[in-house]
């Protein structure tokens, strides 16, 4: 009886500290960082990147995505891009000078 209790007693501590880790998925955002560069090309769902650091870089676009504007290759842009490389928020950047 007393292993019972005390196997009862860790699941009960093990899901109270589970629940503090979770939340619901309309609130869950996902780590980002900001891409600039140039738009090389746009195929699809993808645009591929020249960003300042000299890489090209694949990002991926959906319905998700904020545009603020029409894009094509030679663009100037500024993207917010999870981990994964999916545009967040994508945006005409200005020249550098």
């Amino acid at each position: 009886m007393m292993k019972f209790i005390n196997l009862f007693m860790l699941v009960i501590i093990l899901s109270a500290g589970m629940a503090s880790l979770s939340y619901p998925a309309g609130e869950m955002t996902a780590p980002s960082e900001t891409v600039n560069g140039d738009v090389l090309k746009i195929e699809g769902e993808f645009y591929t990147v020249h960003d300042t650091a000299g890489h090209e870089v694949r990002l991926h676009v959906d319905k998700t995505t904020q545009l603020e504007g029409t894009f094509k290759a030679g663009d100037k842009v500024a993207a917010q891009v999870t981990n994964e490389n999916h545009i967040l928020s994508i945006r005409h950047a200005a020249p550098a000078k």
